[in-house]
């Protein structure tokens, strides 16, 4: 990015002036240290790359080079997914799906007990637990939980560990401001199945809703606190990627300085189930790089940019193709032999058929190696609806982060993903096309159901009837994340002999605490021990006490513990997790449940209380500032974002999910 569209895109107020500076400057404001990953985070990216020399939008070493290789004419804004996370069928988590695939499983099972079905002994592609819920997160009492359906119950816990996930659970969200100031400006695109997730009522009464109830974007919006676009969104299994398309363009426009961007399906009653129907439910935060970049965010990966479209009346075949042209003129990415790109013109060319999950010889020159689409995501999630987007896209990122290509339709095993590089030997950053419904499947990889199916839904082609046998269409172009600068070796005091740190954590209840507390101390003492026993330093405690400050929402039970070490914060919360109570506790933990407290401390919100609280962190009087949190003062509330030390990643808040009732307007029936 050159100077004159740095100050275009900050004149137009896509931009924000922090990060202009620093693009302009030409400097890094962060340096990144050890990082506390998540499971899907602990992926290592792949090291045939060399840093970046500095922050912008363009990543990758090949950065002007010409055509083909992104930068230019009518390249847009890329994006980072800077959260993400997920729960698909016989996969808990991001790691446990990324396993599955690893081992090429196949995540079909019977139907959960306690589900009805129409048809005995079927098989398909389930979660566990779905009428869990942990309204105690949200401060939801019964009446309020029972307010939201499965569906919304779900995407609500993926949300907000997505925020968590990405850091912008707590302080961090609140400096995500538009470019009218607006506080929280987080845009929520939301894709959900059918209202059939609920379940079948068992002697309840579910009266339908109001006409004029509120969509599950705005809902989630309101639950959250998030004051960005509000939309809910349903182009049948492209859901999740229309959503998607949508939040770049809200991003783009500057419309919300973040995009949460989620969908859920669920196939609870009868008649939404048939052999190999899926369920699952997924969340991604995305930011412009050049923000994530100068901010310090964690990224996953790049979203390059979209097309979407609907073939009308028109056979459906020549429209993949079409797409796929249209993300890539949009990603600024030409292959060789093509042309200058008509908006309209696949690959190989206006009229060209569907495209393979293995990409021809002139993706691959630009770094595209791989397609994920419904195709290659159906042994893990099977016929997953508005979630199926999601399964790719994660999918996709696991592979890019790992540099594996996964086995699929067109590749018998996994195999390593070697980057391409030019003629003159550069290296392209690695990328991929993300797509539903995707490229159609050779006629020999079609099973009978499936070309029956198929032919039922396509009998006519004038318009008239099998309106709804062909959908809207989406490509996404995603690149690896970016190298970062490697953060210099630590050469401060031996671990105990520098200044001690405040680490504050809380949550909505006590035993939410005491879990989490467990969960952190775990995870600390996975990661080397802390230094313990002259194992290694693991992560560093400066960055896990800052993260715990700014990237986590401020609870009502709380927490504080003053520490020099890793190792020695590590005993500190598992002493806690096996003896929790408010009071003192083991190596002088403190804790407070104010959930019966008349309400915030008179002091809470004035000018004078923040320059006091400010004016105390700068003092390192810990003392007083550990006494002002256990009181009920928000004492983050002061503390810049990003303070220096890049995000780290840590254990998500524990969910304490229990069975409530499926939700309001929901007689289980499919609408």
């Amino acid at each position: 990015m050159d100077t004159r569209e740095i100050l275009t895109r900050f004149k137009g107020g896509t931009l924000r002036r922090e990060h202009a500076v620093a693009l302009l400057a030409g400097t890094s404001p962060v340096v990144a240290p050890p990082v506390v990953a998540l499971p899907v985070a602990a992926l290592p990216v792949a090291a045939d790359r060399e840093p970046l020399p500095g922050p912008g939008p363009v990543p990758g070493p090949d950065a002007g080079a010409g055509a083909g290789d992104g930068t230019g004419a009518g390249a847009g804004m890329p994006c980072a997914v800077v959260g993400i996370q997920g729960r698909f069928p016989q996969a808990g988590d991001l790691e446990a799906f990324w396993r599955n695939g690893l081992q090429g499983r196949i995540a079909e099972a019977a139907l959960p007990g306690g589900r009805r079905s129409a048809c005995a002994g079927w098989r398909g592609h389930f979660l566990d637990g779905v009428e869990e819920f942990d309204p105690d997160l949200f401060g939801l009492g019964a009446r309020e939980a029972a307010g939201l359906d499965l569906r919304e119950r779900l995407l609500a816990q993926s949300a907000w560990q997505t925020l968590e996930s990405a850091g912008y659970a707590g302080a961090r969200l609140e400096r995500l401001t538009a470019c009218d100031g607006t506080a929280r400006s987080v845009g929520v695109y939301a894709a959900l199945g059918p209202a059939g997730g609920a379940l079948p009522g068992t002697g309840h009464r579910h009266t339908a809703p109001p006409d004029s109830r509120p969509g599950p974007a705005a809902r989630l919006s309101r639950l959250l606190d998030l004051r960005g676009p509000s939309l809910s969104v349903d182009s049948g299994d492209s859901s999740f990627l229309t959503a998607l398309h949508l939040a770049l363009g809200g991003l783009r426009a500057g419309e919300c300085a973040a995009a949460l961007v989620g969908a859920v399906e669920l196939r609870l009653h009868p008649a939404c189930q048939r052999p190999g129907a899926g369920e699952g439910v997924a969340a991604v935060l995305l930011k412009p790089l050049a923000a994530a970049r100068a901010d310090g965010d964690r990224v996953h990966a790049v979203i390059r940019s979209s097309a979407v479209g609907h073939p009308g009346r028109a056979a459906p075949g020549p429209q993949h193709g079409r797409l796929v042209g249209r993300a890539l003129a949009a990603a600024g990415l030409r292959p060789p032999g093509t042309g200058p790109q008509h908006p309209d013109a696949g690959p190989q060319g206006p009229d060209s058929g569907p495209q393979s999950e293995a990409p021809d010889a002139g993706l691959e020159a630009v770094g595209v190696a791989l397609e994920e689409s419904s195709r290659t995501v159906a042994a893990l999630v099977g016929d997953a609806g508005a979630v199926t987007g999601a399964a790719a896209l994660v999918r996709a990122v696991g592979q890019l982060r790992h540099a594996v290509l996964l086995a699929g339709p067109d590749r018998p095993a996994p195999a390593a993903w070697e980057p391409a590089r030019r003629d003159d030997g550069t290296v392209l950053p690695r990328r991929a096309l993300v797509s539903v419904p995707g490229p159609a499947a050779p006629a020999d990889a079609v099973s009978p159901v499936d070309a029956a199916d198929a032919a039922d839904g396509m009998e006519d082609t004038d318009g008239t009837d099998g309106v709804e046998g062909v959908g809207v269409g989406v490509v996404l172009v995603v690149e690896e994340a970016p190298a970062v600068p490697r953060a210099p070796a630590r050469t401060g005091p031996p671990p105990g002999t520098g200044p001690a740190e405040l680490v504050l954590l809380s949550a909505a209840t006590p035993a939410h605490l005491a879990a989490t507390a467990g969960r952190l101390a775990a995870r600390l003492s996975d990661d080397g021990g802390g230094g313990r026993d002259g194992g290694p330093a693991g992560p560093d405690l400066a960055a896990v006490a800052h993260e715990l400050r700014l990237g986590r929402a401020v609870l009502r039970c709380r927490l504080a513990v003053t520490v020099r070490t890793v190792a020695e914060l590590a005993d500190a919360l598992a002493g806690f997790a096996a003896h929790p109570g408010p009071g003192t506790g083991p190596a002088g933990v403190r804790s407070a449940d104010l959930r019966t407290a008349a309400g915030p401390p008179l002091i809470e919100g004035l000018e004078e209380t923040r320059a006091y609280v400010a004016a105390l962190w700068q003092g390192g009087r810990l003392e007083q500032l550990t006494r002002l949190w256990l009181a009920g003062v928000d004492v983050c509330a002061v503390l810049p974002a990003h303070p220096g030390p890049a995000a780290v990643e840590l254990p998500a808040t524990v969910l304490r999910p229990r069975p409530l009732e499926p939700g309001p307007g929901m007689d289980g029936a499919p609408q």
